[in-house]
């Protein structure tokens, strides 16, 4: 992360809620505010954006208090023991990603940075392993990409 203040003067800043993340390569996070080493960090841009995409994703549909249009059916339909195979879990993810977009999209302002300003996640792997999806998303804004590993439980 950068410590020169100018980077972030057009952004939006929040709280890194999940830590260790690196440019690349595949890095187990945590999900913490702080720890041992750092009283907390900010994070912004494209990690911003990721962060956004994952409360939405991960929070069931009306389960953040006072903001109602938060979340998304795909944890939902993860516990409710409806995905089976790949195709399942693919199309709820599809549909999903839907509804954080709308989601996503109607929380930006014109005058946001392209770098927080959500366009598309999109599938690109799966892994099902016994009680398990390892999810491999394609994370686009309008200035960039990242990719995304996500392990979630599912009942099979």
């Amino acid at each position: 992360m950068s410590t020169d203040l100018s980077a972030y003067i057009s952004g939006t800043v929040d709280v890194l809620a999940w830590r260790g993340v690196k440019a690349s390569g595949d890095v187990l996070l945590t999900d913490s505010l702080a720890d041992d080493n750092s009283d907390g960090e900010i994070c912004t841009g494209v990690q911003l954006v990721s962060q956004r995409f994952l409360l939405h994703l991960l929070n069931e549909t009306g389960s953040v208090r006072n903001n109602a249009a938060v979340g998304t059916d795909f944890m939902s339909a993860l516990r409710q023991g409806s995905i089976r195979t790949e195709a399942d879990l693919r199309a709820a993810f599809t549909l999903a990603e839907l509804t954080a977009r709308a989601n996503l999209q109607r929380e930006e302002s014109a005058i946001d940075p392209d770098a927080e300003r959500y366009l598309s996640a999109t599938l690109t792997s799966v892994s099902l392993v016994s009680g398990y999806a390892m999810l491999y998303v394609r994370l686009e804004t309008r200035a960039t990409s990242v990719d995304v590993v996500l392990p979630v439980s599912i009942v099979v």
